[in-house]
């Protein structure tokens, strides 16, 4: 009897194709779009993504549309400005190092633009009067010569068309420590230990495989980062687009939900550095009700035990085949 109930379950629950192809879906999606070949183009964009990844295909399908149309909304596409990302059965919006860059040039204020990897050999010391770190890139003169060195750090900059020029360099380590910090998937620890070749035990394995994607897209989260900081630095011309994406991103609080039926977006936590989901509200305690043997007025109903968090839900044990991260699935940004 078991067995017949879970599969009923099974085969209630509906495809992301068929969930985004339906009815209440594609009026939400008209409304935000209203351009019938932007809807069409976004929903064989997200069917063919997740399609290709096993990550977002466990996810509830209205957070992964919710999500995208944030994107959709700045005026960005998926892949070039915007990612969705998979936490657990849930997905999150998170914009791209490139989306900001592409925003900013947006306003028609920016002659240029741009986040780039610092190597050994590139950083001078400090300058005397400000203290702000030297980073000079002209030290090589191939880039063949410049990739034999190893990064360490990540300097972004911009320079507006009336001259104005910023710019702002973070250490690896900075990076990685403030990954430690406001990523609760992340561990600095960990990553040091993957990265030194060390042998990892199944749940390490696990955690940089299906965890925070500073463990396998560091790159891009480095990148994103340090821009982000600059743009937030107070010094940088915003459009609203701009802020209303800073903003975004810095939210702490509840996701937004969205009701297709019986798939309802879960509320969750952002990470208010990167915009990165890092953890999911627990559901309500609801109390159960029990009626003792021998009933007596003045006895309260006995509170049920809660229930388990949406991560703690999934298998403690990963497959026999490691799965892939999703970053590599969906190529890079």
């Amino acid at each position: 009897m078991k067995a017949q109930n879970t599969l009923v379950k099974k085969e209630e629950k509906k495809s992301f194709s068929a969930v985004i192809s339906g009815e209440g879906a594609q009026k939400l999606i008209r409304a935000s779009l209203r351009d019938e070949a932007s809807v069409k183009r976004f929903t064989g964009t997200l069917i063919s993504v997740v399609n290709a990844s096993q990550q977002l295909s466990q996810c509830n399908p209205g957070s992964i549309i919710s999500a995208a149309l944030r994107g959709e909304g700045a005026g960005l596409i998926y892949g070039h400005g915007y990612y969705v990302v998979p936490y657990g059965q849930s997905a999150t919006y998170i914009t791209s190092y490139k989306g900001y860059i592409q925003l900013a040039l947006a306003t028609g204020l920016y002659a240029d633009i741009d986040c780039i990897e610092v190597r050994e050999g590139e950083r001078k010391g400090r300058d005397r009067r400000t203290g702000k770190p030297i980073v000079d890139m002209s030290v090589y003169d191939t880039d063949e010569e410049r990739d034999k060195h190893r990064i360490i750090g990540y300097k972004a900059y911009f320079e507006l068309k009336d001259g104005y020029f910023r710019e702002e360099y973070w250490s690896m380590d900075e990076l990685l420590r403030h990954a430690d910090r406001y990523s609760k998937a992340f561990s600095r620890d960990l990553y040091l230990k993957w990265q030194s070749g060390k042998e990892l035990t199944k749940d390490e394995q696990y955690a940089v495989q299906n965890g925070s994607p500073w463990y396998t897209s560091t790159d891009r989260m480095c990148r994103k980062t340090v821009l982000r900081s600059l743009l937030n630095s107070g010094y940088a011309p915003l459009s609203n687009e701009v802020k209303s994406m800073l903003d975004r991103e810095s939210e702490s609080g509840e996701g937004d939900s969205i009701d297709f039926g019986n798939d309802i977006i879960p509320d969750y936590s952002v990470d208010e550095s990167t915009g990165e989901v890092i953890d999911v509200t627990p559901q309500e305690v609801e109390p159960v009700q029990e009626e003792p043997a021998q009933p007596e007025p003045t006895e309260k109903p006995r509170r049920g035990r809660p229930r388990k968090r949406l991560q703690e839900m999934e298998d403690d044990e990963p497959d026999d085949e490691a799965v892939e991260s999703f970053f590599s699935e969906v190529g890079a940004v």
